[in-house]
């Protein structure tokens, strides 16, 4: 709740004020205590044989497990009757968003403070948004995580980062589509105004702020990737990509690699901080952090798949007391590696990860490419739609069609086309349509975007 606090209050600040904050230590920016103590944990446990991983996760699961039993209204009936917590493991259901949604405060446990947790909001990537809350401590451990990921080409936690996300730009309307984030010592770009107009722009004020990663939607990096190229355009020097957010394609890799002459590393997590896996030195496969909690991959039966099959992710975590997400259906998909790495690291190993995320790009009025990862809404705009979809059939428009829940009213659309605006700008003129069910293929897949412009 403070770092959200202090997070919101720094975004609304004018640019005297959020320079203060190079003036904190950085390990205090990125969670305190928190992060420290996890930071410290990971690089004592990052090497060590699986005896010593399966007893720490023995022990967290376990308390887990009791506390879920003990503490959550859900889980009350659970008999823990094995020794072994990986049995008891066994014995929990497998969750899916839609029962946490419709029992939110059953998920809920009765002996921690509701100051000792924050809200969270996700976009809803999928068209189906996700309420919940996580321990304050998730802000500093889940970047102890994320940095020691980065770790592994060489990152340092301060050092110097050009990003490109789909936050609010707040000057976009000038022009202007950067802004310092001096609280992750970050140069932020926006991945909405990246036509070819406006990409010069882009390389002069990051040639000016002379960054050591890039960080962001592989498909925004593929785009000032592609500028490059196509202009004989040279990239100054830098140590490595940190993708996040996003599947990426092989070709993906080679335009990206092959233009800023780097390594491209990327991690998988998501909002509820269930499953956190990262790519090492060596490889590109996704290892597994044992610390984070308990991965299941399950075929379609929820039974374990074999080395080589392909299943969908199942994660129970070590780090949310207060809403336990325990047997937690990621709705993502990897394929199961062999046991080792040349890296040392005995860890679960993913060959293939294929996540929810789509990289369907809309097309703005400037020409310029639209993910619809960085359109996601991390507000209470969404709390009275169902689910929702992109509909595009011209170019700088676009047509969000809702299936609104009874409490949906004026105000709510109002409130969803301000989250917009205050993204992308006038770069698109967005229709809210409601309608009484969201289409779906005729696989009965659903699709966040359906997209009737050919992209160049």
């Amino acid at each position: 709740m403070i770092y959200n606090s202090i997070y919101n209050m720094f975004r609304k600040s004018p640019w005297a004020l959020r320079k203060l904050m190079y003036l904190i230590p950085i390990n205090y920016r990125l969670g305190g205590k928190n992060f420290s103590e996890t930071y410290s944990l990971l690089k004592n446990s990052e090497f060590w044989d699986k005896e010593k991983i399966r007893k720490y996760q023995e022990t967290e699961l376990e308390k887990v497990l009791e506390h879920a039993v003990n503490h959550v209204p859900y889980y009350k009936d659970i008999k823990l009757s094995s020794s072994n917590p990986f049995k008891n493991l066994e014995k929990f259901p497998i969750i899916e968003k839609e029962i946490i949604q419709e029992n939110i405060e059953k998920f809920i446990s009765d002996n921690i403070s509701r100051k000792n947790a924050y809200y969270v909001s996700t976009g809803g990537t999928s068209g189906n948004q996700m309420n919940f809350y996580l321990d304050n401590s998730t802000y500093g451990r889940e970047w102890a995580f994320v940095m020691t990921a980065w770790r592994r080409i060489g990152f340092k936690p301060g050092d110097k980062v050009v990003s490109f996300r789909g936050v609010e730009f707040k000057d976009a309307e000038k022009g202007i589509y950067w802004q310092d984030n001096p609280i992750y010592n970050m140069l932020e770009m926006s991945p909405f105004h990246m036509s070819d107009e406006n990409l010069p722009k882009y390389l002069e004020i990051i040639n000016e702020f002379k960054p050591k990663y890039i960080h962001g939607y592989p498909s925004a990096i593929t785009i000032l990737s592609n500028y490059m190229e196509k202009n004989n355009i040279d990239f100054p020097d830098i140590k490595g990509v940190l993708a996040v957010s996003e599947n990426i394609y092989p070709w993906q890799r080679e335009i990206i690699e092959n233009s800023l002459k780097t390594r491209l590393f990327s991690f998988y997590g998501q909002s509820e901080r269930v499953i956190m896996a990262s790519e090492c030195e060596h490889n590109t496969k996704y290892h597994v952090f044992p610390e984070y909690g308990v991965t299941e991959i399950l075929d379609e039966k929820d039974n374990f798949v074999n080395v080589g099959e392909m299943g969908e992710l199942i994660g129970t975590s070590f780090l949310n007391y207060y809403m336990p997400f325990i047997r937690y259906r990621t709705g993502d998909y990897a394929v199961l590696s062999k046991e080792s790495c040349e890296c040392g690291r005995e860890h679960l190993i993913m060959d293939k990860l294929l996540g929810r995320w789509t990289q369907d790009m809309i097309v703005a009025k400037d020409g310029s490419h639209i993910s619809t990862t960085a359109l996601n809404l991390h507000s209470s705009a969404l709390n009275n739609v169902n689910n929702f979809q992109f509909f595009q059939k011209e170019k700088g428009e676009l047509i969000l069609r809702i299936n609104p829940k009874n409490s949906y009213g004026i105000d709510d659309e109002k409130k969803i086309k301000e989250a917009f605006y205050k993204k992308i700008g006038n770069n698109l003129d967005i229709e809210i349509q409601i309608v009484d069910e969201i289409s779906l293929t005729e696989r009965g897949k659903y699709r966040l975007l359906i997209q009737k412009l050919e992209l160049d």
